[in-house]
């Protein structure tokens, strides 16, 4: 009788104890993590503004969302055009809940007051997002002057300069570096030129675009914003021309997005990382990547580095508790394992844990530089002047490399002709 009741007494403790262990650790008092315990979202619509396309949002965030909130529906805008996002009324008039936005929206939304301040929401369910986690830049990047953080990225694009190493040692050339502007790279990849090779291949590959890569990078401005008119820094000027226009001429630039360097015929590659798997399939050279250009005042920096798609909540919203947990779920490591079968544009997780490489590569050289977050000539010019200057610009160079123009005649051409787009946008806008 003694050994079944001192038996019973033993195991009402240790029901006991087990019972208040439960407790415990299911209030997080054990620290045990509990980080992806996001509550239910029961029969909801939510009203979501994005630059993408319906079918994109879906493919991307929608379908996903609603396999781990069933009771969620969406009212997808599309705005299809970045701009409108500054365009009060149609911000007004769209009542988002959640607000998906480019980097330089993102920033107009922060500066015009109109998304919240996740700080309370961060403070009040650290059990789903620990920001420690996070890239460190991107928490730098969207928070404000006094330290709220005001958007949320599940990934970063980035960019880099692919070399091949098998051309660059046979002519015995030093291999591309971190720290290289584009002037110093284009004239290093120009000793490659030689007609049955390119030495540079890009994106911003043609003598127009090698001007205006240069202008974004370098922050070189366009617009007097007290006067109300375009600035030219002759000497600037100058050289971005020469530069762009010899570089034509000697034949070292060729438009592309890989297939010349995956054959050996670039020795240069501007890309972003989404081609590391295909370098990996050839076994004809091997490569290296560093990060992308940088102005050579500020090294430290890199416009290679974007915040695509940036998670916010409408400060007028009457969804916010939602919405968050919405945002939180797709900065967890699920979505972040989701996203990246989505990816085609060179994206990593901004997941400290899921950020240094790339199908296997080692990157962290490339991403711990500083986004480059300045204002660019572009933050201040229309669309529409952005497309009339690029084409005047690349009628005046492709002048140039047919040798119809000095370098001192383009430029005064490109002065004039840019005035003169200025001001016709500037009277469409009166």
């Amino acid at each position: 009788m003694y050994y079944i009741q001192k038996h019973k007494n033993n195991i009402l403790a240790w029901f006991s104890i087990a019972l208040l262990l439960s407790l415990l650790t299911g209030c997080g008092l054990l620290g045990e993590s509990t980080r992806e315990k996001i509550e239910p979202i029961t029969h909801k619509e939510l009203t979501v503004l994005t630059p993408q396309s319906e079918e994109t949002f879906y493919q991307y965030y929608g379908n996903h969302i609603m396999s781990k909130f069933p009771g969620v529906t969406f009212n997808v805008i599309s705005s299809n055009n970045d701009s409108l996002y500054e365009d009060e009324r149609f911000f007004e008039d769209s009542h988002a809940d959640l607000i998906i936005s480019y980097l330089p929206t993102f920033r107009n939304l922060r500066e015009t007051d109109r998304i919240e301040s996740m700080n309370p929401y961060l403070q009040d369910s650290t059990k789903e997002i620990q920001l420690d986690d996070y890239y460190d830049q991107m928490k730098e990047v969207l928070s404000n002057e006094s330290g709220e953080l005001l958007g949320l990225a599940p990934q970063v694009v980035v960019s880099g300069i692919f070399y091949n190493k098998d051309l660059f040692d046979s002519i015995q050339v030093d291999y591309p570096t971190d720290q290289m502007s584009w002037e110093q790279l284009l004239s290093l990849s120009n000793r490659f030129a030689d007609g049955d090779r390119y030495g540079f291949e890009g994106g911003e590959a043609t003598p127009q675009h090698v001007v205006m890569t240069i202008l974004a990078t370098n922050k070189i401005r366009l617009l007097d914003d007290q006067n109300h008119e375009l600035i030219f820094n002759e000497k600037d000027w100058l050289k971005m021309i020469e530069l762009a226009v010899n570089l034509q001429k000697q034949g070292s630039l060729i438009e592309g997005t890989g297939e010349h360097f995956l054959e050996g015929k670039s020795a240069v590659l501007s890309s972003n990382i989404s081609i590391i798997p295909k370098l990996q399939q050839q076994n004809s050279f091997s490569w290296g990547v560093v990060s992308y250009p940088s102005d050579p005042l500020h090294t430290e920096l890199s416009s290679g580095l974007q915040f695509n798609h940036v998670l916010s909540i409408n400060k007028e919203s009457a969804n916010k508790e939602d919405v968050w947990k919405i945002i939180a779920y797709l900065m967890s490591e699920e979505s972040a394992d989701h996203l990246q079968t989505q990816d085609y544009i060179g994206s990593l997780p901004t997941l400290n844990s899921k950020l240094g490489s790339y199908s296997g590569v080692e990157i962290n050289h490339v991403i711990q530089k500083k986004v480059d977050t300045r204002r660019g000539y572009y933050d201040d010019l229309s669309q529409g002047f952005q497309e009339k200057f690029g084409g005047m610009l690349k009628s005046v160079l492709d002048a140039g490399v047919k040798d119809e123009r000095s370098t001192e005649q383009m430029y005064k051409e490109i002065v004039s002709q840019g005035s003169n787009i200025y001001r016709e946008e500037m009277l469409k806008d009166e």
